[in-house]
């Protein structure tokens, strides 16, 4: 499940200490929705909730209901907590937090480079100052978008794990100090007043500067392993070996910044807040321009896209996404489902394995619902999209130039994806 269907099976089935359920103190407690399994028979079962149910989460009319429920969700994670159904199941099991959080800081760095954040930002400020949107003629979009202020624009501190303080009183420099340290990688904008490609935000002496430059080798290499798997006629050239060596150079770049993750918890993992409050915010816009929810509606941003909503809305309220958002939507969770395997150092430190999976698709017996297939799968959705979203070459690393370089705009202004990175 998501971070969203995490929150939601939180507030009903996980009791606050002592016993007492997560519940209202003004209104009736909604009743409990059930998961569906959306992909039977793999090995690799994956629950989430309806569309309703979580919009109707999402519009409950008392934010203090929400922020508890992700709040007894944070501490979940921390607990190492499994979610199941029904409460106890061996079978069932919807969520485990036993060996990882299931959250990764790549999924929100790479969504919040489409601007999903600061455009709805301006739609709730516009929406709260103005009646230039509209007035709503729904409780479910005036729900939303009040429960949206409250979990992530208030001033007082709030529930959810946050990043902003006196010290720190921004949260959007807050999250960007964060990526700069895991990844070396500024957003592709600056604030949304000045429209500018880069933001003053505190830098850290202390980032991983060559990331991506060492994942993009990663993805080429991956690439070229799975042509060579398919490849019936000449040599297989593969060598398993070497994906295995890039995994560990990742996941000790990244375990640099996390801290000692063998006796501490995930709560005291150095950017765990960082983390799980920025999937979180990404998380929760993103749903409701996932289809063409009673928000979209309101503001007339209909589409058959993700992308093209977010370019709808943001052109209402003066704000241009990322022109390659789409590819961005698409490789976000794959990406961190990537990021996640390496971290915990599991299947992907085994050439073995590895060699599976790189052939896991051929025919004539192509297994895509094996974890293989999945895992596989992952990376051609990252590789294809990363190559749109960023203009360079993974398939073909030797087309790119070498030098300083930056990524393909995020608008026709100009703004980039990321700061300037050294290829070798």
């Amino acid at each position: 499940m998501d971070i969203l269907d995490n929150v939601i099976y939180a507030a009903f089935h996980r009791p606050l200490t002592g016993g007492n359920p997560i519940q209202s103190d003004f209104l009736p407690t909604p009743l409990a929705p059930t998961p569906v399994l959306t992909n039977p028979g793999s090995p690799a079962p994956l629950w989430t909730y309806e569309i309703f149910d979580k919009l109707n989460f999402c519009t409950i009319e008392d934010p203090a209901f929400l922020e508890t429920a992700v709040t007894r969700h944070w501490y979940d994670v921390d607990g190492q907590e499994i979610y199941d159904l029904p409460p106890g199941s061996l079978t069932d099991q919807l969520s485990s937090f036993v060996d990882t959080s299931t959250y990764h800081l790549i999924y929100a760095y790479l969504l919040e480079n489409t601007r999903l954040l600061q455009i709805f930002e301006r739609v709730i400020e516009r929406y709260m100052n103005d009646e230039e949107l509209g007035i709503s003629n729904t409780l479910v979009t005036y729900n939303w978008i009040h429960n949206s202020e409250r979990l992530f624009f208030k001033n007082e501190t709030p529930k959810v794990p946050n990043l902003r303080s006196l010290i720190r009183p921004s949260s959007d420099s807050s999250r960007r100090n964060a990526y700069q340290r895991m990844f070396g990688m500024d957003l592709a904008f600056g604030d949304a007043v000045s429209q500018n490609d880069s933001m003053a935000y505190v830098r850290s002496k202390s980032s991983n500067q060559q990331f991506i430059v060492l994942f993009e080798r990663y993805l080429s290499e991956i690439w070229q392993g799975y042509i060579n798997a398919r490849n019936t006629s000449g040599a297989n050239t593969s060598d398993t070996n070497i994906l295995v060596e890039y995994a560990q150079q990742l996941q000790e770049m990244m375990a640099a910044r996390r801290g000692d993750t063998t006796t501490n918890t995930y709560a005291h993992l150095n950017l765990s807040r960082e983390e799980f409050s920025s999937v979180l915010i990404t998380s929760w816009f993103s749903f409701i321009i996932s289809y063409d929810s009673p928000v979209v509606n309101y503001m007339s941003c209909q589409s058959s896209t993700i992308g093209e909503r977010l370019i709808k809305i943001g052109n209402k309220v003066g704000i241009q996404a990322h022109r390659k958002c789409q590819s961005l939507f698409e490789m976000a969770g794959a990406a961190a489902t990537i990021l996640l395997a390496i971290e915990t150092r599991g299947l992907l430190d085994d050439p073995a394995w590895v060699g599976t999976m790189l052939s896991s698709l051929n025919p004539p017996v192509p297994n895509p619902l094996s974890i293989e297939g999945n895992f596989m799968n992952a990376f051609l959705t990252v590789i294809n999209n990363w190559e749109k979203a960023t203009g360079h070459k993974i398939k073909n690393p030797d087309a790119n130039v070498t030098g300083t370089v930056k990524l393909q705009p995020a608008n026709s202004n100009g703004a980039s994806l990321k700061q300037k990175v050294a290829l070798n």
